[in-house]
């Protein structure tokens, strides 16, 4: 015992101690920079600000327009949201009412638009999605989206709605033809009142 305390250094001892002291402390502080980084973006991610947003207190119409004018082909999605609510300043409906929402779209890019209730990006499967053509000979796409939307009058809600809309990267070639080419999309919300069978 006396002969390993001879052999044994305590300042060799004390630099691999102090060693690996640091790399854990590294490690251990790399973590949480990764897990508040991903915190960050996932609360980013759910945290995100409309671009319009619609207030339904009646038996109504509304729509609104979103122009396209300076989008190129990426491998991202561009990402709107529009919220739909039954209260605003303190006003609020006085009736049960549901509302379906239907997607206009001119076809002047080559675009994939989906619609989705949030956050979860899993309902596209309740979109229809049709082609109609007016007296000009000019194409539409229309997605509808087909669950139901209700607004209860005694409780507020806020619903959010994401466009994903795709310019895919395939037309970047093609793009000096196609800029400047401007695409409209109008947001349409029709409310009618919850009527008791």
């Amino acid at each position: 015992m006396k002969e390993m305390i001879k052999r044994f250094d305590i300042k060799e001892f004390k630099k691999y101690f102090f060693v690996s002291v640091i790399l854990i402390l590294t490690i251990v502080g790399l973590s949480k920079v990764k897990y508040t980084q991903s915190k960050y973006e996932t609360e980013k991610d759910t945290n995100i600000t409309p671009n319009f947003a619609f207030f339904i207190a009646d038996v109504q119409s509304q729509s609104q327009t979103l122009t396209l004018d300076n989008i190129v082909p990426s491998n991202e999605p561009y990402l709107y949201t529009f919220t739909v609510s039954n209260f605003k300043d303190g006003k609020k409906s006085g009736v049960d009412l549901e509302y379906e929402i239907e997607i206009i779209a001119t076809t002047n890019l080559p675009l994939n638009i989906k619609l989705y209730k949030n956050p979860n990006f899993s309902s596209e499967s309740n979109v229809t999605t049709t082609v109609t053509q007016n007296e000009d000979d000019v194409y539409f796409k229309h997605l509808k989206y087909t669950s139901e939307n209700l607004l209860s009058y005694n409780t507020p809600v806020t619903d959010t709605y994401t466009l994903w809309v795709e310019f895919p990267i395939s037309y970047k070639s093609e793009f000096a033809s196609l800029n400047g080419v401007i695409e409209l999309i109008d947001v349409e919300v029709k409310a009618r009142q919850v009527v008791e069978p």
